[in-house]
């Protein structure tokens, strides 16, 4: 079930999100004031593609924190490993999984209802209704490399027509952030189902071409035993 639009992000990240590795937190509804887009970075310090992207997260965020806020989400396994980690980010942070079975649940919930298939991920969300916008934001941080191209893609985001969670097209921006491409084959059949006819007889086309081909070398192989 989608979360309702006034209390989204408790329901998601629980009542506390942290600022500073070692505090208590500040309360989550509260977290997001003024703020128009919520990023969540799933990701961890043991992660080397986590650690050659996330100085590129920061670039982007601190270029775009007027309207953007990023929520990570750690998959630590300690609290040397996490404070080490986050004390290095100017964003916000999860109650990590380690420290309770509530958070531990909490953050595989997150993983689940995302289709989180690898990190780091990027998942962007309304702030206000904490609806969808992209699972691909990993990939498309990276290509942002000038001061324009940021504003461009927070402009994009924006524009976007956000979707209740539940209604989303999820899976393309996991692991590493390049879409799967069985992933992005279901996507574009999806959104073009008459095409999915043209698919089908190109299919029955080229069985029969294998089937014919195969017919040919099973008659080439008697020729030559008949030799």
């Amino acid at each position: 079930m989608a979360p309702k639009a006034a209390d989204w992000s408790t329901e998601l990240f629980g009542p506390k999100l942290l600022t500073k590795p070692q505090t208590t937190g500040i309360p989550t509804a509260s977290a997001f004031g003024g703020k128009k887009l919520v990023a969540l970075y799933f990701s961890a310090s043991w992660c080397p593609p986590c650690r050659t992207f996330s100085p590129k997260l920061i670039e982007f965020y601190d270029s775009c924190k007027d309207e953007l806020e990023v929520v990570f989400i750690s998959s630590d396994k300690d609290e040397k490993s996490f404070s080490g980690y986050f004390g290095k980010f100017p964003w916000l942070a999860t109650v990590p999984a380690y420290s309770s079975t509530e958070n531990s649940d909490r953050q595989q919930r997150l993983a689940t209802m995302f289709k989180i298939q690898g990190i780091p991920s990027v998942i962007v969300l309304d702030a206000k209704t904490g609806h969808f916008i992209t699972d691909n934001a990993r990939e498309e941080v990276m290509k942002a490399s000038s001061e324009e191209s940021k504003k461009a893609l927070i402009a994009s985001w924006l524009s976007k027509e956000a979707v209740p969670i539940d209604q989303a097209v999820l899976g393309g921006g996991g692991g590493g952030g390049s879409d799967n491409l069985l992933v992005k084959i279901f996507k574009y059949f999806l959104t073009r189902p008459t095409h999915i006819f043209g698919l089908i007889y190109f299919i029955k086309q080229l069985l029969r071409y294998l089937e014919e081909q195969g017919k040919d070398g099973i008659e080439d192989q008697n020729e030559l035993m008949n030799e």
